[in-house]
């Protein structure tokens, strides 16, 4: 692999990281950086273009680097080294571990999204904090969900700390952003998804609710909760908790109900219709 040395702040590789890693306007579009070593093995493993890699002086000392490096070389991607300073100036951590990639992420439409046999769909309605997000994406990916869905309200899958809380599997589970309600409320109809929203209070009990069947979740705000007046139309499902006790974070109560989902298609016939 042949790798340039760069040595200026101002280099515009650099800048570019800034810019995407910033959620600049004036980042070029598609381009997600990936930061970590398990982030970079998930981004090896997936079918995307990997852009160009910065990596500090001391990068590829132990055998998982070392097999980064040797992918990378086989790819053919664009390898570039730089001080440990410089390195540290473009890392969104507190703890680099040495290797950054620019990845090309196209956007995903619903109408493109992978057509599975027993559809499971998490939507997720305004949620504002991105580690919440990555952590619903690791969840629904581990759960064996076949897509992710988010409204325009919520904060982007392609946030640096959500990419990190996702332990890099954004870059394999589909995702489409920015999805208007109507508009995934259609796409479920139309394919016979049933549709679930989450409550904290009232609605059937999780391990009550069918869904062995194709379904969609719906899960609100980290404060708030759901939204928007067509949503409430579909039946709610609850998790029980303590007396006293309000609410679950939002990504732990998604993990709880995919699971169960997950559990229900392992162990249960799947009703004829």
């Amino acid at each position: 692999m042949t790798v340039s040395q760069l040595t200026s702040r101002d280099n515009p590789l650099l800048k570019t990281i800034r810019l995407v890693s910033s959620g600049s306007k004036r980042a070029p579009e598609q381009l997600v950086v990936a930061e970590g070593i398990r982030v970079l093995e998930e981004v090896n493993d997936s079918c995307h273009e990997i852009e160009a890699v910065v990596f500090s002086e001391h990068f590829g000392s132990v055998p998982r680097e070392e097999l980064l490096l040797e992918s990378w070389q086989s790819r053919g991607v664009h390898a570039y080294r730089v001080g440990e300073k410089l390195f540290a100036s473009i890392s969104g951590v507190s703890a680099p571990q040495g290797a950054i990639a620019l990845v090309r992420v196209p956007a995903l439409s619903l109408d493109r999204l992978p057509q599975p046999e027993n559809a499971l769909i998490l939507y997720a309605c305004g949620l504002q904090d991105p580690g919440n997000l990555g952590t619903l994406i690791r969840t629904a990916a581990a759960a064996g969900a076949s897509a992710v869905c988010t409204t325009k309200g919520t904060v982007s899958a392609r946030n640096p700390k959500a990419l990190r809380a996702s332990a890099g599997l954004f870059f394999c589970l589909p995702l489409v952003e920015h999805v208007e309600a109507v508009n995934f409320l259609d796409y479920c109809s139309s394919r016979a998804i049933r549709i679930f929203r989450t409550d904290a209070r009232e609605g059937v009990l999780y391990t009550d609710a069918d869904l062995r069947l194709p379904c969609a979740i719906l899960l609100g705000n980290e404060g708030s909760g759901m939204t928007g007046q067509e949503l409430f139309e579909f039946p709610s499902i609850r998790i029980p908790m303590a007396e006293g006790v309000e609410s679950l974070n939002v990504a732990i109560a998604a993990a709880v109900i995919l699971f169960e989902a997950s559990r229900q298609r392992r162990d249960k016939p799947r009703k004829q219709t």
